[in-house]
């Protein structure tokens, strides 16, 4: 059985006090479905707008995982049940916000790891949150860091 989360991590279709997925089924958890400067602007929160903007200024009148409208860059994680009961964590693009997004989403879906990362552009909201990828890399037998795998385009690679 597969479910999907909806922006901000919550599960289709959930009330607030879902419990995890089965610890079988595969899943997609949505960890950010923002534009490259994720919402609030923090150019529209400083200099607001007149009239304010609704959007940004509602993102802060409620707790992040409660408000749609508090969005970090665009990012998805996969999580692939095999037949065996063994997870993979494939994620796709980790921006500028993905800090947050582990802070937030990882330890809520209990997720321990990332298994490989597939980068679809070379644009900081796709690229900057690596440098933090390595509090999700597994650890080897020798409690060494293991490597994660990244794909991405020859082009994407050369910028």
């Amino acid at each position: 059985m597969a479910t999907a989360a909806v922006p901000n991590g919550h599960t289709a279709g959930a009330s607030e006090e879902t419990p995890p997925p089965h610890p079988s089924s595969s899943s997609l958890v949505f960890l950010g479905t923002g534009c490259s400067s994720a919402v609030p602007n923090a150019r529209c929160l400083i200099q607001p707008p007149d009239p304010p903007c609704p959007v940004c200024s509602q993102s802060l009148s409620v707790p992040p995982e409660l408000n749609p409208n508090y969005r970090c860059n665009t990012s998805l994680l996969i999580d692939y049940c095999q037949d065996e009961g063994v997870h993979k964590y494939i994620i796709i693009d980790v921006g500028k916000t993905f800090r947050e997004q582990v802070l937030r989403w990882f330890v809520h879906h209990k997720i321990p790891c990332v298994d490989s990362i597939l980068l679809t552009h070379e644009h900081a909201d796709a690229i900057l949150g690596l440098d933090d990828v390595r509090v999700v890399q597994p650890f080897s037998p020798t409690n060494d860091i293991d490597p994660t795998p990244i794909y991405l385009s020859q082009y994407a690679m050369d910028r």
